[in-house]
Formats: structure tokens, sequence, C-alpha cells
């Protein structure tokens, strides 16, 4: 990869559908400039938010740099320096509600999945999957990059025809009445040099008649429900993420998505009133919250949020009581912590095992006293509640397991 690949890839990038898509039609855009399925690149800016947040900023990032289908280069220059914006080409209008998406987002997931290793891992998983598809089409199909859209031809205005060629005077022309094998024929009426009552029927030149242009139709004024509910429903969320970060406990994340959906569902009751269009907008919005609600609302009831750890397979081997961690988390995917080889403890231990979504597998010592605590939210569990080698003369080691999502198992 150098400058100019990168050069190519920033000028033949995707562009929006207008027709199609759900919101914003970044995902519709990108389907088919590299020839995939918009439902994979939906799931993988699905994932990249689940895992660090990356998904949303750049969801947001792809909806202002890639234009719209219907969009010429002298359109967005004019929309540049124009003034006085029009709503409905407002750029707010676009982004408003990917944005309370993202306060949503961010809100639920709280402080430990912030901006760190996962996060910038999905971003930098996003722009090689983008490179991958640059290098598997680059020649974009037709109408679907920005380099391919151009200035549209001007109108033809009616009446205007193409001026004719110069006409070669020297030509030698044949009396009236002469065809043009040289044959004399029957002479043809002219009009009379006086004719002021038009009496010479065949001197009439009347205008062919023409059909008036229809105006153009009347523009539906449209509701101001959806641009103020979605304002409003940003400053919620947006209030109500900062009072939870304050330290407000009662500002959890379930209730602050409840608030915005609150607002959103105010909005449509007001939009189906006005009786104007403009009020559907927040539809996509509200059930995007009201799934949102729900989400949080579920996770609320489990016993805390998820771990820290990051996202992999993790595998520790302690092989001296030194070496033993207080502390093992994972947010998503596999443990294994292998006991077998541990040396002799000096004292009583314990051990806390989190992990949020996937297996956890703990391999128990032959020859140390140990206790297990297992617990799954939602899962299986296999192993052993209580004392395990209780004839041995050891110091107790005991393992406090638990997980949100998935298994615990442990075996000797």
């Amino acid at each position: 990869m150098n400058a100019s690949t990168i050069q190519d890839m920033w000028t033949t990038r995707p562009v929006r559908r207008r027709e199609g898509n759900t919101i914003g039609g970044v995902c519709a855009g990108i389907g088919d400039r590299y020839r995939v399925d918009p439902t994979l690149v939906k799931v993988a800016f699905v994932v990249a938010t689940v895992f660090g947040g990356s998904g949303v900023l750049l969801y947001i990032a792809a909806l202002i740099a890639f234009p719209a289908d219907d969009e010429t280069e002298p359109r967005r220059e004019h929309r540049r320096r124009r003034h006085n914006w029009n709503r409905n080409d407002h750029p707010l209008s676009k982004v408003v509600p990917l944005a309370i998406l993202a306060v949503i987002v961010f809100s639920v997931i709280g402080s430990q999945f912030r901006w760190g290793s996962s996060g910038f891992l999905g971003f930098l998983l996003m722009g090689v999957g983008w490179w991958l598809l640059y290098q598997r089409t680059p020649q974009a199909p037709a109408g679907t990059s920005a380099d391919q859209l151009v200035q549209a031809p001007a109108p033809v205005m009616a009446g205007m025809v193409e001026a004719p060629g110069g006409v070669d005077l020297t030509k030698p022309t044949l009396p009236a009445g002469t065809p043009a094998d040289g044959l004399p024929t029957a002479p043809i009426d002219q009009p009379p040099s006086w004719d002021p009552l038009g009496a010479a029927k065949f001197a009439w030149d009347l205008p062919e008649p023409t059909v008036p242009a229809e105006p153009p139709a009347p523009r539906v004024p449209r509701s101001p429900v959806t641009p103020i509910f979605l304002g409003l429903a940003v400053m919620t969320g947006a209030a109500g993420a900062a009072a939870n970060l304050a330290g407000v406990d009662w500002f959890t994340p379930g209730r602050i998505a409840s608030l915005v959906l609150a607002v959103l569902g105010l909005g449509l009751v007001m939009g189906a009133l006005t009786r104007k269009r403009g009020g559907s907008g927040l539809v996509p919005v509200t059930l995007v919250a009201a799934v949102v609600v729900v989400a949080t609302t579920g996770f609320a009831g489990m016993s805390g949020p998820f771990p820290n750890g990051g996202v992999g397979d993790r595998t520790w081997h302690p092989r001296a009581a030194t070496d033993l961690r207080d502390s093992y988390e994972l947010t998503l995917g596999s443990t294994t912590l292998d006991l077998r080889d541990l040396g002799p403890l000096d004292r009583d231990r314990t051990i806390r095992l989190r992990q949020g979504v996937g297996d956890m597998t703990v391999y128990l010592p032959d020859d140390i006293r140990v206790r297990t605590d297992c617990e799954v939210t939602v899962g299986d569990v296999t192993c052993t509640d209580g004392l395990i080698n209780p004839d041995a003369k050891t110091p107790t080691l005991t393992i406090d397991a638990h997980v949100t999502v998935g298994g615990v198992e442990m075996t000797k």
C-alpha cells in the first residue's frame, strides 16, 4: 500500500444510495461499489460497534464523506457556498439519527468499553477490509463511485435548433417550375405581390399550435417535527450520559435509552396530530431506540456489566504461587486456566475469574485443596461446587468463576 493506492481508494470511494437504504445508504453503496452483499457490510459495522464502538464513528464518517448517487460536483460546490440552506439538504438531517445512535451505544457500553485496544483494532480491521475490497474490485462499476459523478449536460431549450452550415451560393439554380432533371412542368402558383385581405389561401403561413408547459408541482411544506424532536432526543441522551459520567446513579443506560425513546414517541404523537408529512422520519430511529431499551433492560437483570480483558482466546498457566494472579478477566472469547503444575501455596488464596461471553475452562491441581464457586447467567455449568481434594494438607485455593453468557467447566 502506498500513497497512490490510498488516493485511488478515496477517489473511487462508494456513493450512498437514495433508494433501498436503511439509514443513509452507506452499506448499499459499498455493496454496489465492491460487488458484495450489503448485509455483510452491515454485519461488519455492527461487529465493529459492539467491540470498541468504532463502527458507529466509521458509519458517521462514511455518511459525511460518501456523496449521494444523485449528487453532482457542481451541486455539492453550490451547497457549500449557499448561506440559506434548505432544510431537506441540511447535513444535520443526515447526521442527527446517527448521532442519537452513537449517544445511546456509548451510554450502554459504559466505561469498560472506552476507546482502547479493541476500538483501535476494530478501526484497523475495517480499514484493512476496505483495502481488500479495493484490491478485489479496483475498477468501479458504472455509477457506483464518487469520481463518476460528473456535471449533467445543460438541457436544450425548446425551439432552439442547430444553425445550419454555410450555403454554396455559386451553385446554379433552376428556374421555378423546373424539376431536377431539367424537364418543364406545370407552373406553381405564386402569391400575389399585393394581397392585403389574405385571399390567397396557399400563401397562409400559420404557426403550429403549441401546448403550454405544465407548471411545476407545488412543493409540499414539510413539518418541522422530525428535526425538532431528533434534536431534543440527542440533547436528552447527551445530558443523561453526562449525568452518568458525573456519578448520578439514577441515569443508568436503560433509563437514558428510555428517556430518548419517550422523546421520540412524543414526536410521533405530535406528527400524527399535525397531520403533515415529516413525522415519519422518526419511525426508524424510534425502532432502533426501542431495541436498545429492550437490550439494556435485559442486561440490567444480569449480575453486572461485561468485564474488561478484550476479545480473543486467553490461556494462563501459572507454575508457582508467585505467578498466580488475583483476578482473570475476558470480555469475549475463550478462557483457559491451567493450574495442574501449580506449586505449593504459602497461604490461602482466592482467584476471581470473570468472563462476558464465551467458554471458561479451569484445570484443577491434584495436590492442593480447592474450593470452587461457579455461576453462569445464561449457559451451562460443569463443575462441582464445594471442596475438592479435602485430604490435602495445604492451604486452600478458592476459585470464584462467573460467566455472563457461555459456560464454565472445571476438571482435573
